[in-house]
């Protein structure tokens, strides 16, 4: 009697429960969105982007009658400012600079009998091992170091990111100038220092050429003028424009580093590159004080 009692009651609660899920069902579902309900398309619309224009210096000295500009990849030279990415290249840079060589013994590479030095009790004394413990003159050393790599690991779009960054802090600073060809007509050092304090670049300056190396004579009579250093663009990393106060490019770099780091959305060609019509430039120039 009492097992049919339950059947019975179960039953009745199964029935309630169906009943209550079917009444709950209908307000679970969505209805679907009619054709006047769709969503609009987005069409994005790309504008051109236009370069960026910055006054070419003069390195010989003739001074032309109209001042020429040169037309710059906003996506390399006008890039935004982020400070976390240059810090990221420059302690990835500087720990690559490390050694790594500083090396100790331990107390089982130290030479010398395992002996030990006196009977556990009796002396009164503290209790002492061999002659190599870390708490004796001459011991090994614990916890010393061991040669080892620094270098960290940094991906290649981040430190790409981070000379972008670089060179349009140098831009915005008014410290980054270009010029037509890095070269020298002397390979004397009074000549090309006359020429640099006439320039405010006597110190401080980093020039980077695009070919492939530096012109030899642009080299003898640069290379025992402190404060001026030349190297080409493929040595270029971003410690090096971080750390120079000034950075002169000539047009062979600025092409090599639009074809490394720009995006390709404003291809500007050489016809392009260099504006005779002051008009069109920005009004940022190298600056010259020392």
């Amino acid at each position: 009697m009492f097992s049919a009692l339950r059947r019975s009651v179960a039953g009745s609660s199964q029935a309630k429960c169906h009943r209550r899920m079917a009444t709950m069902a209908p307000t679970l579902v969505q209805s679907k969105p009619t054709a006047s309900q769709s969503k609009p398309t987005i069409h994005k619309v790309i504008d051109s982007i236009k370069p960026v224009y910055l006054t070419m210096s003069s390195f010989t000295g003739r001074s032309n009658s109209a001042r020429k500009a040169v037309a710059l990849d906003p996506t390399v030279f006008d890039h935004p400012i982020r400070r976390d990415i240059l810090h990221l290249c420059v302690v990835h840079y500087l720990d690559s600079l490390r050694q790594g060589t500083a090396s100790t013994k331990t107390r089982a590479e130290v030479a010398g009998s395992r002996r030990k030095i006196r009977p556990q009790k009796g002396s009164g004394r503290a209790r002492l091992g061999d002659r190599q413990s870390p708490m004796l003159r001459g011991g090994g050393v614990a916890f010393g170091p061991k040669p080892r790599d620094f270098s960290t690991k940094l991906n290649r779009k981040v430190i790409q990111m981070g000379m972008r960054v670089a060179l349009t802090m140098k831009l915005r600073e008014q410290r980054l100038g270009v010029l037509q060809r890095i070269n020298w007509w002397s390979h004397k050092t009074a000549t090309l220092s006359s020429r640099l304090i006439g320039l405010g670049w006597r110190t401080g300056t980093l020039f980077v050429t695009g070919e492939s190396e530096v012109p030899p004579r642009m080299r003898l009579a640069s290379r025992n003028l402190r404060g001026i250093e030349c190297k080409t663009v493929t040595d270029l990393v971003v410690y090096d424009i971080v750390k120079w106060r000034r950075v002169v490019l000539d047009l062979a770099a600025v092409n090599a580093l639009e074809r490394a780091l720009g995006k390709g959305f404003s291809g500007i060609s050489d016809s392009e590159r260099v504006v005779s019509d002051v008009t069109h430039s920005s009004g940022n120039e190298v600056e010259t004080s020392t």
